[in-house]
């Protein structure tokens, strides 16, 4: 049977927050922290730590995960410090090798040094330090594996960590992203300056059909700390990310703080007596029950739904012309819950100024046997899901038009989104729609057959393997077939 919300009551796009503050804010994060700036905002901490040595030898182990492309350790340090990088043979780092750029520099008494590796080998990188100092050591990465854009959420509102003033005692939860697709297992803590832990911090899985978002539950601690992730890799390998931004909790409700951080932060308190700068009592607060639901701490194994089996075929209208794509696939649940396994369909190729237009959208489907809380409405319900069975096989069938058609409901007929694509140059003037008009026109009057590049949101294929359609299929077929039967340009 056919769900008249086309799907799209079950489905959701589950795509990670960008969160620019939380990039912005690095500089802060790390001036403030006394870190060696990051040459790319891009970067991720492995580590950073702040201590003190006395005639003594340390070592900190880093690991470093596949995928990783360039990988940075950095020194700052006061007095008689020796540093030695070791690397997962458990050698010491050759500095004569290609691939290392290192710098060296003083200010007065205290020393900077940094060792830029690119393409290292993965495993477990040690850094050992020796003799008397203050330090302030961190190592930084670039590659595929990421973990990002952290936002905290209080009785009000939410905010970005470089206006997170949390009182001590207070209870927040936060939401925090990740590339799910490399992650296997994660767990989550509160560290130290020293990066010594605190406390493991609660979590989930926020949706079991977005593997990289997590929703947090952390009491704030006594003193100044940061959030550490760490866990496996696909390939076996340990990573572990920190956020560099050190939060320190307030005493009390800190007045004028901005954006509503600091009145969140009172009004979240749990501390008795925690009083505003006004002598107000902070409001005492505990976060809704449900914040609470299927917690865990400690390693966590992510949640992915496991694709069965899956086909592609050609999709034809009521009269029989070419019109999209029909995929079949079979998925099973490995855990009850609320899923959205949305599918998409990217031309596996695109060339330069590919507008778009030739990606797929779902038009409507149907899944065997129908899950528990199904929408049956005819509205596109965005966020609508379907509460599936675990070890059931679910079988889905889901028709998918191009991005440039559209489906009046009203009217039962098709129209063609040109403008939408032609009209992207906005104020290029005559000569960038022109140009956008050509390019459009191409791509939907193609004869050239393409393959398309399927992803299913929540599945353990999401973007971990190539998945190609089995047939190819030519782009005017497509729009000819539209025009033929009389799809005009939507007004």
């Amino acid at each position: 049977m056919f769900l008249k919300a086309d799907l799209k009551s079950l489905f959701v796009f589950a795509a990670p927050l960008v969160c620019l503050a939380y990039i912005s804010s690095g500089a802060s994060a790390r001036a403030s922290s006394g870190a060696s700036a990051q040459d790319d905002p891009n970067s991720q901490y492995i580590l950073i730590q702040s201590s003190e040595l006395t005639r003594e030898t340390r070592e900190i182990e880093v690991p470093v995960e596949v995928g990783v492309w360039k990988l940075q350790f950095n020194l700052q340090s006061t007095g008689g410090l020796d540093w030695t990088i070791i690397t997962p043979s458990d050698r010491p780092l050759s500095t004569d090798m290609p691939n290392l750029t290192i710098t060296n520099t003083r200010e007065g008494a205290t020393e900077r040094r940094s060792i830029l590796i690119w393409d290292p080998r993965p495993g477990k990188w040690k850094i050992r330090l020796s003799g008397s100092g203050k330090f302030t050591t961190s190592v930084t990465t670039q590659g595929e594996l990421h973990v990002c854009c952290i936002q905290f959420f209080g009785r009000a509102a939410g905010f970005s960590m470089d206006r997170f003033q949390p009182v001590r005692g207070a209870r927040h939860q936060a939401q925090i992203y990740t590339s799910g697709a490399n992650i296997e297992t994660i767990e989550f803590r509160l560290i130290n300056e020293q990066g010594e832990a605190i406390a493991p911090i609660k979590f989930r899985q926020s949706d079991y059909s977005s593997p990289q978002s997590f929703t947090l539950l952390l009491d704030t601690p006594d003193r100044p700390f940061r959030v550490l992730a760490r866990g496996r890799d696909t390939s076996g390998k340990n990573f572990q990310r920190v956020l560099g931004w050190l939060i320190r909790p307030q005493t009390s409700d800190p007045s004028g703080a901005g954006a509503g951080a600091g009145a969140n932060a009172g009004a979240n308190a749990r501390t008795e007596g925690a009083q505003a700068e006004g002598g107000n009592r902070a409001q005492a607060w505990a976060p809704p029950q449900e914040w609470s639901q299927n917690l865990v701490e400690g390693e966590y194994n992510v949640i992915r739904a496991q694709l069965v089996s899956w086909n592609d075929e050609l999709l034809n209208s009521e009269k029989s012309n070419p019109i999209g794509i029909r995929l079949k696939y079979s998925i099973r649940f490995p855990v009850d819950g609320s899923y959205s396994p949305f599918p998409s369909l990217q031309p596996a190729r695109t060339g330069y100024g590919f507008t778009g237009a030739l990606g797929m959208r779902v038009h409507k489907g149907m899944v065997e046997p129908e899950p528990d809380g199904a929408q049956k409405s005819n509205q596109w319900l965005f966020g609508g899901r379907g509460i599936f069975k675990a070890g059931v096989v679910y079988n889905f069938t889901v028709d998918l038009i191009p991005n440039y058609a559209f489906f009046n409901e009203q009217k039962g007929a098709f129209c063609l989104q040109t403008k939408a694509y032609i009209q992207q140059g906005g104020a290029g003037g005559i000569g960038s729609q022109t140009v956008l008009k050509e390019r459009f026109e191409r791509e939907v009057m193609s004869q050239t057959k393409i393959r398309y590049r399927l992803s299913i949101s929540g599945a353990d294929s999401d973007w971990r393997q190539p998945l190609l359609t089995e047939n190819t299929y030519a782009p005017i077929a497509w729009y000819q077939s539209y025009r033929r039967e009389g799809a005009g340009d939507c007004q």
